[in-house]
Formats: C-alpha cells, sequence, structure tokens
C-alpha cells in the first residue's frame, strides 16, 4: 500500500509550477499551464491504494494552499482578459444604448494536432 504524502506532494509541486507559469499570463504559459495542471490532476486521481499517515495532513494543507493560490492567479488572468476585451469592444464598437462597452465579434478558434 503506497503512502498518500508522496502523491500529494507531488501534485502540490505540480500546482506550484502552474502558478509559476500564471505569474506571467501569456498565450503561451497559460497552454503550459493547462498541461501541467492536467498533470497534477492525473497525479491525484491516478486510483492509488493509500495510506494516510499524519505527514499526509500537512501536506494535504500545502497543496490545498497551492490550488487556492493556482485558482486565483486563474481568475485574475480570466479578469484582465475580460476587461481588455471590454476595452476592445469600446474602441472598436463604440458602447451600447445601455452605456456599456459593446460586445465584439469574435472569431473561433479551432486546434488540431496528430
Amino acid at each position: 500500500m503506497a503512502a498518500l504524502e508522496p502523491v500529494l506532494r507531488t501534485t502540490r509541486i505540480e500546482v506550484r509550477k502552474a502558478c509559476e507559469l500564471l505569474v506571467s499570463p501569456s498565450p503561451e504559459a497559460l497552454d503550459a499551464c493547462a498541461g501541467v495542471l492536467e498533470s497534477a490532476v492525473a497525479t491525484l486521481s491516478g486510483g492509488h491504494d493509500i495510506a494516510a499517515g499524519p505527514e499526509a495532513l500537512d501536506e494535504a494543507f500545502r497543496l490545498r494552499t497551492a490550488i487556492r493560490t493556482a485558482a486565483r492567479l486563474l481568475q485574475g488572468a480570466a479578469d484582465y482578459h475580460s476587461r481588455w476585451l471590454q476595452v476592445l469592444g469600446t474602441l472598436t464598437a463604440g458602447y451600447t444604448a445601455r452605456g456599456e462597452p459593446a460586445p465584439i465579434a469574435r472569431q473561433q478558434r479551432i486546434s488540431l494536432s496528430g
């Protein structure tokens, strides 16, 4: 039976890598962040037969802190891009009758690999 603490530690390290990428949320960093977070989820949900000791609780709290930090950074990136879309809407289409930035027509992106 494997110990839970190493699984939590590995997941926390992956989440912290994602946080480092989110400090400068460029499109490339956001793409890389998605892959790192997917890896963290896979690590955590690996279906391990796990025994939890007292060290695991401490590591779980550290993981929770890292996840909360990542959530704040992701929300900050989303808010930043949302505000820029409003500015872009105002610059390209003006304001609506209600005084709000006009929505912009967005082109959809499709990414294929294989």
